[in-house]
């Protein structure tokens, strides 16, 4: 098996596929759909996830019906390493223009966790094997690429249960969809890098994301739906405060630099 380490949910919650269609090949006007993930960070040393393939579907009101599969080729993707600005593109095509309304993802055994550097199964009900839907909205034109953008939340996916010194884990997948050409980005320096902050986004609507710094204590949000933001960055350090900016506006294709964000002692 081939483990990919390419270093990206309006939360939407996946329906289980019931059914099958088989996919058909595209003809005519063609453009390419390239379908990305990211993660926000989570409480273990790796979430291992094996996808098995990965599907769209044109819209039924389309003159063309039909799952286009954008990729076949099993692989392994650690979920922690694709945050603060990291991506993995996990499907590719050239598929016929028009509008697609789902992407469905296939995902295998031999998934795992690690917790405090012990490797345990991680348990993929028959439904998520048999295909996670989520619901997209996105508009394939002629020769140019659509980024579909998929938020794995692993630590809302992972469900711990059982003995509580020998738990098991399994997987429901929690996922937010976004496409790149109606997204935007924060982006910022946290002073110092050793306070080893977690930034947190909030929009106005509800939704709330994750991310922690590099090295050099820069941080990115990645495919940020466009709304207003309260950023809040909190120092993992007891002697730094938190700071919280407010009105953050996010616009769609446009990055918000934050600058350097400086934390005091307390």
């Amino acid at each position: 098996m081939k483990t990919l380490r390419y270093v990206v949910t309006a939360g939407l919650m996946l329906a289980i596929a019931g059914c099958d269609r088989s996919a058909v090949e595209p003809q005519g006007q063609t453009g390419t759909l390239q379908v990305n993930m990211i993660d926000s960070p989570a409480a273990y040393d790796q979430v291992n996830i094996v996808v098995d393939s990965v599907q769209a579907h044109i819209a039924i009101d389309d003159t063309t019906a039909g799952w286009f599969t954008l990729s076949t080729t099993p692989a392994t993707y650690d979920l922690l390493v694709y945050v603060n600005g990291s991506f993995a593109v996990i499907g590719s095509a050239e598929l016929p223009v028009g509008r697609y309304s789902q992407v469905r993802l296939f995902i295998g055994s031999g998934s795992n966790v690690v917790v405090d550097g012990q490797t345990k199964p991680l348990a993929i009900p028959s439904g998520v094997q048999s295909g996670v839907k989520l619901l997209i909205n996105a508009t394939i034109t002629a020769d140019q690429t659509t980024t579909i953008t998929l938020d794995f939340d692993a630590n809302l996916s992972v469900v711990k249960s059982g003995n509580p010194v020998d738990p098991t884990y399994s997987l429901r997948p929690v996922i937010r969809t976004t496409t790149s050409a109606s997204t935007g980005f924060i982006a910022g320096v946290v002073s110092p890098a050793t306070s080893r902050p977690t930034i947190w986004a909030r929009s106005s609507t509800g939704v709330t994301l994750t991310t922690t710094t590099d090295a050099s204590g820069g941080f990115r949000f990645l495919c940020l739906t466009p709304d207003t933001y309260t950023v809040e960055v909190v120092s993992n350090d007891d002697l730094y405060a938190a700071r919280t900016i407010t009105g953050v506006n996010v616009g769609a294709s446009a990055t918000v630099d934050l600058g350097t964000i400086s934390l005091e002692n307390k």
